[in-house]
């Protein structure tokens, strides 16, 4: 988002780090799991500084990087010039056109919009017969805005509702933008009424358990419907 230009080299500093490695490694286990990628489609919406969409163009891919923060593009373009890096709206992917891509990924930012169902059916719009939908998102059941660790590996939840929230921390990302909680039926539902079918569910280990042993992820695999009617 045009939100993360000031945080651009944070968010980016963010990535060299690891943060969102265990997302990027389900998708791109996922991905090959389920066909060789050389010479597939793949559209990351989101796309940031382009860690993601740089990895799977090693793998042979034909990647386009689609990101509304024009800073975080430009780190992107700094990668690799092997992606197609666009600056589009992720809620509308207008520059894009139908039926192109037989793979969407989305990791770590549908959190940030304020209509995810959009950006369902703009994948859905932008997919070939039977295309693939991978998204990755904080896990809406245990990284809720009123929730905090215990302390023995167990958190605790006081609030489970769909809400725009900040942080109480002083200049991070989510304390200045904040980001969108939505519970996990909402999250699965509008996927399918935009004309997905869910395939897999996963709850990813966490890489790091020093806060809690919950998942701090959710992952979702979901097949473009051939009798979805728009």
């Amino acid at each position: 988002m045009a939100l993360y230009d000031p945080f651009a080299e944070q968010y980016n500093e963010m990535v060299k780090a690891g943060g969102p490695e265990n997302s990027y490694q389900y998708i791109m286990e996922h991905l090959s799991g389920i066909s060789e990628l050389q010479g597939k489609k793949i559209c990351d919406i989101g796309c940031g500084q382009g860690e993601l969409s740089y990895r799977l163009s090693l793998r042979g891919a034909v990647v386009t990087g689609v990101d509304l923060s024009i800073k975080l593009l430009e780190f992107a373009q700094q990668k690799t010039d092997k992606v197609t890096w666009v600056h589009d709206d992720a809620m509308k992917l207008s520059k894009l056109p139908n039926e192109t891509f037989d793979y969407v990924v989305s990791s770590l930012m549908l959190m940030d919009l304020p209509n995810h169902r959009d950006v369902f059916t703009a994948s859905q719009r932008i997919l070939k017969s039977e295309g693939i939908m991978i998204w990755v998102i904080t896990h809406p059941c245990f990284q809720s805005p009123f929730s905090s660790p215990l302390g023995d590996g167990s958190r605790k939840i006081k609030q489970y509702d769909s809400q725009f929230w900040k942080s109480e921390g002083k200049g991070t990302i989510r304390s200045t933008v904040g980001a969108y909680h939505r519970p996990l039926s909402e999250y699965l539902n509008d996927f399918i009424v935009s004309g997905f079918s869910i395939v897999q569910l996963d709850e990813p280990k966490r890489m790091d358990n020093s806060v809690d042993l919950l998942p701090s992820l959710l992952a979702i695999v979901g097949q473009k419907s051939s009798n979805h009617l728009s």
